[in-house]
């Protein structure tokens, strides 16, 4: 058990204000009739609403897409796209065509040399190749300026190929069935301006179509707004020295196929206003492979849809952790403990509602300096240290979460499940509530809480399976946990008070620091000892002979604890191990069969008849976790 491994850092106003206004229902998301989507994955809490193109181009909003979750009212009002964000088709408009390979002056173009700069409003069609030169737009305030790429080249030694100096928005399209590249040497400026990306903007700037644009960062980051980046469509294939992709106020991304190698991060947004620097993902594909975090958020990352896939620092195996658990847990060896390698990464609120995620990082797979949400989508990770952290809360209402490898699986100081289907295996504790201010420690009970409302869960820990340095309580769902094979960690710990008051549980593990519940638990539990190896099949019957759970155990064990509701007094509950009898137990009270001495503090409700928490024994295990549960093919109830 770690007893105080979460960041106790205060945060500042500015999350504050982003938290404090929860939202409770999506609201409705929106996409162009002529663009394509993949939302199809989204979650149920996102609906799909037609935009009105009639409406006119630049005044139509529609929304990017809702999160049901804990982002605030003042972001949520800010997913939102206007049909311009879109592709339009150019043919029929009125356009200027710029052949790079021989520019010329023409109505809002001006060319000096090999520069090429746009003064006015318009769709500028550009063509050709564009050899150490730059395109400038330097347009009004008011103005929108579209680039239409039609297998251009530009590259530049000197400065960023694409430089929108100012306008209101610029909007780079891709037209099917073309292949554009921007390529960069160093970091232009202007003025005391640096320009930091291959493609450098100082308003809102947005990506659609369905060509291809490929971007050699060599300098510095791929693609960069001051503004907001907005990617609706097209394929893009970026390649940088430092970020991939950065929207200081925000980065939405509503469809398209995005694949980042990155020196740096992936995806980022900076600003810590209210309103801003947000990542959010409402469909399309996102893949990601970079040396520091894949997508890094100044306050909320949001996913409603779509599929991402990030690697962020080599991997789970990139990094190796050593270090005692019980203080301070895995330690990076790297020489360089500023470098954040997380997955996905958001100072304020981390909320997915719907889509694929996948992750193998480093570092933390998922991670937030305050809060998580997990309501939807499927989310697989690989973490060198945790699965899902959050500094606060985190909270799962649905959706599937694998968590194939990691140190601690789940992690935060308020841990709740109330649905979903989570299958964990962690090196060291599986779920673990800690960090807490009030955090006892060694037996001391804290302020953190592990609750178990709903849904399914399957742990396989080599450390304690279910850990709180504050009180655990399960409600009802199904708990499968098999706990360690040694004897200084157990299947269920926790520092406060343990009760099951609904539920079916079953875990399997070392009777060593045997804890059970407080016999003020509302449903009964029964704990015996006995024996079984790895891939042992486990069943729980009743006096009648039917079965009321069974697993395949994924370790040896030498103790089985179990609840249901149909656990009766005065009844005799036998355990069977492939199908052998192994031990029999009368159900005497809400806590009958093997015990232990119970815990260091709590109170006197917490003495009857747990074995120590762990104490000074909550080294991190060695190994790697052992084989997943067979669940839930492999898992039953009745």
């Amino acid at each position: 058990m770690k007893p105080n491994r979460l960041s106790t850092k205060k945060h500042t106003l500015r999350f504050a204000v982003i938290l404090s206004a929860l939202v409770l229902t999506g609201c409705a998301s929106t996409q162009s009739t002529t663009s394509s989507t993949s939302a199809s994955s989204a979650s149920s809490t996102v609906s799909t609403v037609s935009t009105s193109e009639e409406s006119g181009a630049d005044e139509t909003d529609s929304t990017g897409g809702a999160m049901n979750g804990t982002i605030g009212s003042v972001i949520e009002a800010n997913l939102s796209f206007k049909n311009k964000d879109f592709y339009i088709d150019y043919s029929t408009e009125d356009t200027v065509k710029i052949d790079l390979s021989a520019p010329k002056e023409a109505d809002g173009v001006k060319v000096s040399g090999s520069t090429v700069t746009i003064t006015e409003a318009g769709t500028y069609v550009l063509s050709g190749t564009l050899t150490d030169g730059q395109v400038i737009i330097d347009a009004g305030d008011e103005d929108d300026v579209r680039l239409v790429l039609e297998n251009a080249s530009i590259t530049c030694t000197t400065t960023a190929p694409i430089y929108a100096k100012n306008a209101d928005k610029v909007i780079i399209s891709l037209p099917e069935n073309t292949e554009s590249t921007v390529t960069d040497t160093v970091t232009g400026t202007d003025g005391n301006d640096a320009l930091t990306a291959a493609i450098f903007a100082k308003c809102d700037l947005s990506v659609n179509g369905t060509g291809t644009l490929n971007v050699n960062a060599n300098a510095n980051d791929g693609i960069t707004s001051e503004d907001k980046l907005k990617i609706t469509g097209g394929v893009l294939n970026i390649t940088s020295a430092d970020d991939g992709l950065v929207g200081k106020d925000a980065v939405l991304i509503k469809d398209g196929t995005v694949h980042i190698t990155a020196s740096g991060n992936g995806i980022k947004s900076t600003k810590s206003e209210a309103d801003k620097g947000y990542v959010y993902i409402g469909g399309g594909t996102v893949n990601i492979t970079a040396e520091q975090d894949g997508i890094q958020a100044e306050t909320s990352v949001l996913i409603s849809a779509g599929e991402v896939n990030v690697t962020a620092g080599s991997g789970a195996n990139g990094e190796q952790k050593t270090g005692n658990a019980m203080f301070g847990g895995a330690q990076s060896t790297t020489t360089d403990e500023t470098l954040s390698t997380k997955g996905i990464k958001a100072e304020a609120a981390l909320d997915i509602t719907g889509g694929t995620v996948t992750v193998d990082s480093a570092d933390d797979s998922l991670h937030s300096n305050d809060s998580m949400t997990v309501s939807g989508g499927g989310i697989t990770v690989k973490s060198g240290d945790d699965g899902l952290h959050a500094d606060n809360t985190l909270t799962i209402e649905d959706g599937t979460i694998v968590v194939e490898e990691s140190c601690e699986g789940l992690e935060a100081i308020d841990l709740t499940i109330n649905g979903g289907t989570i299958d964990v295996t962690a090196s060291d504790d599986g779920l673990n509530a800690a960090g807490s201010s009030v955090d006892g420690g060694f037996g001391t009970a804290g302020a953190d809480t592990l609750t178990v409302n709903g849904g399914t869960l399957t742990v396989n820990a080599s450390g304690d399976g279910l850990d709180s340095n504050g009180a655990l309580t399960i409600n009802g769902g199904k708990v499968y946990v098999s706990g360690p094979t040694g004897d200084d960690n157990g299947t269920f710990d926790c520092d406060g008070v343990f009760t099951i008051n609904g539920g079916v549980v079953l875990g399997t593990g070392s009777s060593g620091m045997l804890k059970t519940p407080t016999t003020d638990s509302k449903q009964n539990t029964i704990s015996v000892s006995c024996t079984g190896s790895a891939g042992d099949t486990v069943e729980v019957k009743g006096a009648d002979g039917n079965t009321l759970v069974s697993v395949v155990a994924p370790k040896s064990f030498t103790n089985v604890t179990f609840s249901t509701p149909d656990i009766t007094e005065g009844e005799t509950y036998t355990v069977y191990v492939n199908g052998t009898e192994a031990a029999s137990e009368a159900c005497s009270g809400v806590v009958s069969g093997a015990t232990g001495m119970g815990s260091f503090g709590g109170g006197p409700g917490n003495m009857g008849g747990q074995a120590p928490n762990g104490g000074m024994g909550g080294q991190m295990p060695n190994g790697n976790g052992g084989t997943p549960p067979q669940m839930p093919g492999n898992t039953s109830d009745t």
